[in-house]
């Protein structure tokens, strides 16, 4: 594992719980088989169904008017995406309908 990337990887997604979420942060790492399986959670607003398969996106941003209360290049999750690629894993939004919960699953 390239600590120095997946670490990033990681900070990105608590960043953006702390940045998007709100007051309520949960990360969970877990060996489920031949598998390591990292969630972080948030109670902040879901992510409409329609934003979904395109936050994973290179420099896309989930539209908000003209203004962002938060600025960014909408690279973040895309690169996340690719760390988990690279060390043989994906990265998942999972569906729920009160919170943003991410999933990165990783082959042991």
């Amino acid at each position: 594992m390239d600590p120095f990337h997946f670490e990033n990887a990681i900070s990105n997604l608590i960043d953006n719980a702390i940045k998007y979420g709100g007051n309520e942060i949960e990360i969970h790492i877990n060996r489920v088989l031949d598998n390591l399986e990292i969630t972080i959670a948030d109670n902040g607003n879901q992510i409409e169904k329609n934003q979904r398969e395109k936050i994973f996106d290179k420099f896309y941003r989930i539209p908000k008017g003209n203004t962002h209360n938060v600025k960014g290049f909408g690279i973040g999750l895309f690169y996340t995406k690719k760390i988990a690629e690279k060390h043989d894993g994906k990265i998942q939004l999972l569906p729920n309908s009160k919170n943003t919960i991410f999933k990165i699953t990783l082959p042991i």
